[in-house]
């Protein structure tokens, strides 16, 4: 952890390197789209078309249907594009929904709305986008491009009003990457009027506690979830419901209203909880009105609601294949298989995903066969649109996708006597193995196809209602190949984790293909099924041995997540078994040792230095006597926690014994890497990370940039062969290294290298912000001050502000961890302010930074008066800017007073800002004509420190001795010492044409 450069020590924030557990627990032009029914057009504006997704206009009205269409597949009636049912009730949501769009506060919100499937998430905002529009906002929608998808023609915008609504639907499925693209998209940041972005989503798990985060730090906007309540929570307003839907529904099926009027509510609408789901009273009341006219029964359950719209589906299919006139050539059973296709896959591009896909669940061996298929399926189920180019996507779900994952459900046969098929005659064999066919072929040979991700998705939250399809396929399907889990994201799994009723083997099956160790697209999810399975091992037995791993485990999954707290908890319940093993048996004393070091790392990221330094002490006494005895076995883990020991003296302000302490842990990573790199390379780069911080610390710039670019080149070969694992190490290096660049005057090169680190963190930052924001702030801080270095204030201050942003909510959250760094970010920010003369705020942010750094220096002054000394001194130029010389004098003399008094071995670190202290003292005092002797005197000293850092780094230093010494002469000449004045001004004038040294 280090400082702007205005503020004292070091300049920058850098990154940990080295914290690691040790003995085996290692932390290491408008385009015209047709939709709805097959003879209606509907004219859709694309205003920004990218690869991954689509921003259009939202549908200004709901699409119609033809009285045919709903003959033949009554099941459209429940879309919501076509708002069959009229919008009712929900006045509390929209009306917060009104507040929120229209707070002026805000120019770009984000605001979440969640709840189950079939709650009425997009009825909801269908109703709120056309409030909108009535009151003069332009509304679009952001949609996700098929796999394969083509290019798309996009048009000019128009007049956008009072502001922009984006909607986006089924948020949670967008790949984290894609939707962060989404809210950083131009387009959205360049509207001149307000932007508002309505996400839609089933959960709000995991999933948006990550991206609120992500939200608030990254756009600076404000993020906020609502929980979507059941609309059919009471007796009374189901049956409500019911009987409004099945008039309205009766009404376009032709049904007369007497005959309506004497259909009942199924039995169970009261007691039922899937009634809670307005959709599902939907389903039911369609299914029983269809069942009317065709004097068929009506279903009892949603089950068999379900299972009656489906056998109307089926009909359909079977009536165009049968049709005398152009009939379908695909029968009704393949087209049923491919409407299930459809709904594991989503939409594809058909060249070449849609053949395919076709091709390995065995429907389509021909390119030719296969684009039968796929148009008979498009004319069955037509998608939203075409681009410009007439390449429509193939393969569009059945809608809504609560009846599609009903019909995975009901097509797929019962897993066996455990879990009966509700059910039975809609089953087809040939969907039992679908899922796994479609993923890995025929014979399982073939490649992940590039849907497993969608495919998995699907299943999961299928599986979720339908039991037989999780013990039946799901958990088969990652029993056999449970390394498919890898091509999940973070999410999929987390949710996974959190079915109430999943196998615990399954979770087991998956648990070995998880990497040792960082993952930074899985970490999340792999700590999610870590927790799971933890608390099913430890509530089954009592044995202290099994606690004690179990526990080390999870803590070091937590900690990769992100989750600090939880994984300090954890940690501290498995130091607590091994305590007792240890204490019954020395074979455990390794361990022992271990959890001592992990739990000093946990203790540390959450602000506990002094007890993260006592049982890292401890850690490294037992190492070092173990190593005694048998150095083969445990010399690697002996340097991993001097490394450790080394960081937390260097917390508390123990800098010479922290370079002592990291010398030996160098030395014993050296040997031992010469002799097997591949063991210990990735050990050595941390050690030697954490030493090159101890040399700058010391004074030794030089030997610490030569360190430091000794770990950058072995976290970059190591990146490139695994950069999940590597990448995070790479980027914190290579922070380091732009700020050991600065220190010798290579500016140029630190602010490439310091850019580079930024976007690899924005990127791991952007798939999981609580491991990675805390590091993505250190960056933004550095990055602030080498910006300032290359004289790009603006973009410095940007960057600056992003990196209080983010500190100011980690302080919030664990001020013990994050209140110093929150003091050098604004100290940071605060010169850049200076610098650009904005005076009044810059004193009081630099006012803040010192009242923090007082507070922290209190309590241990060794760590933290040189913070507070270096930020005194800013302080007192900012007071001096706003007229208030006397309390400038006082802070500055506060500032050098405190260098002046710290320890002799520390003078080599804190010699260029204590220089730079001692200007502002005299600087304060010449302008105001106060003591100049003592503003003489503190240039003398300058002058000193100066001469001694030229040898170090002449090309940084000589411009700031130039300063110092034409203060100097003008002081001398004050006071009426014009000899010396004039030597000092002959050596500024030979020194322009040619090196020299500083005058005596």
């Amino acid at each position: 952890m280090t400082t702007a450069d205005d503020a004292g020590p070091v300049a920058g924030n850098e990154g940990r390197g080295g914290d690691g557990g040790v003995g085996g627990n290692t932390f290491n032009g408008p385009a015209a789209f047709i939709v709805g029914d097959h003879a209606t057009q509907h004219v859709t504006f694309v205003h920004q078309w990218k690869p991954a997704y689509r921003i259009e206009g939202f549908p200004a009205a709901p699409r119609p249907i033809r009285a045919r269409a709903l003959a033949e597949q009554p099941s459209r009636l429940l879309r919501a594009t076509h708002a069959v049912v009229p919008f009712t009730g929900r006045g509390t949501d929209l009306a917060g929904l009104a507040r929120w769009r229209d707070d002026p506060g805000e120019h770009l919100a984000v605001r979440l709305v969640h709840g189950p499937g079939g709650q009425g998430k997009t009825r909801l905002a269908a109703r709120f986008a056309d409030l909108s529009r009535r009151t003069g906002w332009t509304v679009w929608q952001a949609v996700l491009n098929e796999t394969g998808a083509d290019p798309v023609g996009t048009s000019p915008l128009r007049d956008l009003g009072s502001g922009v609504l984006l909607v986006v639907d089924y948020a949670e499925r967008w790949p984290t990457s894609d939707l962060h693209g989404l809210l950083r998209d131009p387009l959205l940041h360049r509207t001149g009027v307000p932007v508002r972005i309505l996400l839609l989503a089933r959960p709000a798990g995991v999933w948006w506690e990550v991206l609120h985060t992500w939200i608030e730090d990254h756009l600076d906007a404000p993020g906020e979830a609502h929980a979507l309540l059941p609309l059919a929570d009471a007796p009374r307003a189901r049956a409500d419901l019911f009987r409004q839907a099945r008039n309205r529904f009766a009404d376009h099926l032709g049904l007369p209203p007497a005959t309506a009027d004497g259909i009942d509510p199924p039995p169970d609408l009261d007691t039922d909880v899937d009634y809670a789901q307005v959709l599902t009273i939907h389903i039911a009341a369609l299914a029983a009105v269809d069942a009317r006219l065709h004097d068929d029964l009506a279903p009892t359950d949603p089950a068999r609601a379900s299972a009656y719209l489906l056998k109307r589906e089926r009909g359909h299919w079977a009536a165009l294949h049968k049709r005398p006139h152009e009939p379908l050539s695909t029968p009704p059973q393949a087209m049923g298989r491919t409407v299930l296709t459809a709904t594991l896959t989503r939409p594809l591009g058909r060249d070449p995903h849609g053949w395919d896909a076709l091709r390995r669940v065995g429907l389509a061996d021909t390119e030719a066969a296969a684009d039968t298929i796929l148009d008979d399926h498009r004319y069955c189920y037509p998608p939203p649109g075409i681009d410009p180019a007439g390449t429509p996507p193939v393969l569009e779900p059945l809608y809504p996708d609560r009846l599609g994952e009903d019909f995975l459900g009901l097509s797929t046969p019962a897993a066996g006597p455990d879990t009966p098929h509700p059910v039975p005659g809609a089953v087809d064999d040939w969907a039992d193995r679908a899922a796994e066919r479609l993923i890995l072929g025929r014979t399982g040979g073939d490649p992940p196809a590039p849907w497993t991700r969608d495919t998995l998705t699907v299943l999961i939250e299928t599986a979720r209602r339908w039991p037989h399809v999780a013990t039946g396929q799901l958990y088969p399907l990652l029993k056999a190949h449970p390394e498919l889990t890898l091509r999940a994201d973070g999410t999929a799994l987390a949710t996974l984790a959190a079915i109430e009723t999943v196998d615990i083997t399954v979770l087991e099956a998956i648990e070995p293909h998880f990497p040792p160790g960082r993952n930074t697209d899985l970490d999340l999810g792999i700590a999610a099924i870590a927790d799971r399975l933890a608390r099913h091992r430890l509530s089954t037995t009592q044995d202290l041995f099994a606690h004690a791993t179990t526990n080390d485990d999870l803590a070091i999954r937590q900690s990769y997540a992100g989750l600090r707290n939880e994984a300090l908890r954890t940690a501290e319940r498995a130091l607590e078994a091994w305590r007792h093993l240890a204490q019954a048996s020395p074979f455990h004393t390794p361990r022992l040792a271990a959890a001592l070091s992990n739990l000093g790392v946990h203790l540390a990221e959450t602000g506990q230095w002094d007890e993260a330094l006592t049982n890292t002490e401890e850690a490294v006494d037992i190492y070092r006597r173990l190593a005694a005895g048998n150095p083969t076995a445990y010399e690697s883990d002996l340097a991993a926690s001097l490394s450790n020991l080394g960081v937390r003296l260097s917390q508390v302000g123990r800098s010479v014994e922290a370079l002592t302490i990291t010398d030996q842990a160098l030395e014993i990573k050296r040997r031992l890497a010469a002799k097997n790199p591949a063991a210990h390379e990735p050990d050595l780069a941390s050690v030697l990370v954490v030493h090159g911080v101890g040399l700058a610390r010391a004074g030794r710039r030089a030997e610490a940039l030569t360190t430091t670019e000794q770990a950058v080149d072995i976290y970059r070969r190591l990146a490139a062969g695994n950069p999940t694992a590597y990448e995070s190490d790479l980027a914190a290096s290579l922070s380091n290294l732009g700020v050991r660049l600065s220190q010798v005057g290579r500016s140029v090169e630190a602010l490439t290298i310091t850019e580079q680190a930024l976007e690899i963190k924005r990127r791991l930052a952007a798939k999981n912000p609580a491991a990675h924001e805390p590091d993505l702030a250190r960056l933004l801080c550095n990055l602030g001050v080498r910006l300032s270095e290359a004289g790009r204030h603006d973009e410095a201050l940007t960057a600056g502000a992003q990196a209080v942003a983010i500190f100011r909510r980690l302080a919030a959250d664990i001020p013990t961890a994050h209140d110093a760094e929150l003091a050098i970010s604004l100290t940071s920010l605060g010169g850049n302010l200076t610098m650009m003369e904005r005076t009044a705020e810059a004193l009081t942010v630099a006012e803040e930074a010192v009242v923090v750094f007082r507070r922290l220096a209190t309590d241990n002054p060794t760590a933290f008066e040189p913070f507070l000394a270096g930020t005194l001194s800013n302080l007192g130029k900012d007071l001096e800017s706003a007229g208030r010389q006397a309390e400038a004098f006082a802070v500055t003399e506060e500032s050098v007073t405190i260098y002046r008094r710290l320890p002799a071995d520390t003078a080599a670190a804190h010699g260029p800002y204590f220089a730079r202290s001692l200007i502002t003292y005299a600087q304060v005092r010449s302008r105001a004509q106060q003591n100049l002797p003592g503003a003489l005197r503190a240039t003398g000293e300058a002058v000193d420190l100066y001469r001694r850092l030229l040898a170090e780094a002449p090309a940084l230093y000589t411009p700031q001795l130039r300063v110092v010494l034409y203060l100097q002469a003008s002081l001398l000449l004050r006071l009426g010492r014009l000899p010396e004045a004039e030597e000092i001004g002959k050596w500024l004038k030979e020194s322009d044409t040619g090196p020299g040294s500083p005058p005596p």
